[in-house]
């Protein structure tokens, strides 16, 4: 039988008795967490951190220094502004920029995006806005406000925020009060929005309304999502925190693997975007029951090492198929590549066991920056799938995907498939930051430290009724 059949039928049967399989931290979790880092192995990540820090802090418009959303594109989306912001601590913490400098560039980010008042509607911002103005761009791949790149952005501005202090705090403070999340409510149930779209391109003060889709699965995006709007230090902006527990928590597992909640559609990129923020190992399993929910306790650091450990065991056995994969070489995610046409374009996988059922395997291009977000949570095999990547060859016996930061590269390219001995001379935001964000915390914890030290995420965490370990 089909593997994608196989696994979409376990899915079934898990849902079915769902609230009996409760997501508890595990033995292997807590290795993850005190691994430790040979000097080989914290040199690796020095250079693969530096390539990233050194494109979000290069690869920005002038003067308001947001940063590219791709290398090739001249738009900025806010999403990669926030890892950009986030970066910052990073960068003057291991020496590379310093601390004025950095200071400097948070200021004029969030000065330039905040002051603009046509970038926004109801404190929620555009996602793709002009590089050098931070405006509204008329050509932008999309003209919408969306609640998960807001939500990314503000969440990469509160480390910002709390290791700069003064202004830097003033202006997140700021855009934090700013934002109407009951706006973007459904009515009725109140699930959130994915956005408000204005009936012109040109303008958001015009005629519009909310986009119909709305986040009602439970993963990576829908828990920032819900985090900031059940913070809102503005009661007639915020929303119940009971709302946040109406997420379907479907549970999926493959072969003799461990279940856990799965995503729509299972893309690794679902499961990790709230960890390079959110620290869960610093609390108990979430319950539902308490808000009125249903579906099992979970522990959502537990539930993201469990999709990575199934995601690296389905490459693994998809391998005699694609040779792109392999034990070491693993990581699929949205990114740039060759098509099905074998055309440059912008790929999205799908892996079961996931909400949709389908597999999209994209010719097993394999996305870095999915392994290197898997440090936290299994290192020893990240460690091992960072270092052949780096090593290789296309087949003039050149780097395939790696480019020196000490020559100028930025380290990993987004993607690469041996079997197209192709890698896209290209670097994506919101890939980049990850990648930069979440090696951080597997080392030091500091982005981790510095978001739940803001009263904003206090606040919602005692709101969502989190209990500390």
């Amino acid at each position: 039988m089909d593997l994608r059949y196989t696994t979409a039928l376990v899915v079934a049967a898990c849902c079915c008795s769902a609230a009996a399989q409760d997501i508890n931290l595990s033995a292997e979790a807590q290795a993850a967490r005190n691994y430790p880092f040979s000097p080989d192995e914290n040199r690796l990540l020095d250079e693969v951190q530096r390539g990233c820090f050194d494109y979000l802090w290069n690869e920005v418009g002038q003067p308001a220094g947001l940063v590219r959303d791709r290398l090739t594109a001249d738009v900025s989306s806010v999403a990669a502004v926030g890892f950009q912001l986030s970066a910052l601590p990073i960068g003057v913490e291991r020496g590379w920029v310093s601390r004025r400098d950095a200071e400097q560039r948070a200021k004029t980010i969030l000065r330039a995006l905040i002051d603009e008042r046509g970038n926004k509607k109801y404190g929620i911002y555009l996602h793709f806005v002009d590089q050098d103005s931070a405006q509204l761009k008329t050509d932008a791949p999309e003209v919408q406000t969306s609640t998960v790149d807001h939500a990314l952005l503000q969440s990469g501005a509160i480390p910002a925020a709390v290791y700069f202090g003064g202004e830097v705090r003033e202006l997140v403070d700021r855009l934090i009060s700013d934002a109407n999340w009951r706006a973007y409510a459904r009515e009725g149930d109140q699930l959130l929005t994915f956005g408000w779209r204005s009936q012109s391109s040109q303008t958001l003060n015009a005629d519009g309304k909310l986009v119909k889709w709305v986040w009602h699965i439970a993963g990576a995006e829908e828990a920032l999502c819900y985090l900031h709007a059940v913070g809102a230090p503005n009661p007639q902006h915020a929303l119940d925190a009971r709302v946040a527990y109406q997420l379907k928590r479907k549970l999926g597992r493959h072969d003799a693997l461990p279940p856990y909640v799965v995503t729509w559609n299972g893309a690794m990129f679902t499961y990790f975007f709230d960890h390079c923020w959110i620290d869960y190992r610093r609390y108990q399993a979430d319950d539902p029951s308490k808000l009125g929910g249903q579906g099992p306790r979970v522990h959502w650091f537990e539930n993201t090492r469990r999709a990575f450990v199934t995601h690296r065991q389905r490459c693994t056995e998809k391998s005699p198929e694609l040779l792109t994969l392999g034990r070491n070489r693993w990581g699929l995610g949205p990114c740039m590549g060759l098509n099905d046409k074998q055309q440059p374009g912008y790929l999205v996988p799908e892996s079961v066991p996931n909400h949709s059922g389908n597999d999209r395997w994209h010719n097993g291009t394999v996305a870095p920056y999915v392994t290197a977000a898997a440090l936290p949570f299994m290192p020893k095999e990240t460690l091992a799938a960072l270092r052949e990547m780096k090593k290789l060859k296309d087949k003039q016996g050149r780097p395939l995907v790696w480019r020196s930061p000490t020559e100028g590269g930025y380290g990993f390219l987004d993607s690469f498939n041996l079997e197209q001995d192709y890698a896209p001379e290209d670097y994506i935001g919101i890939n980049v930051g990850p990648m930069l964000l979440l090696i951080e915390n597997a080392r030091s914890g500091l982005v981790w430290d510095l978001f739940h030290q803001h009263p904003h995420v206090r606040r919602a965490v005692e709101r969502l009724g989190w209990q500390e370990r």
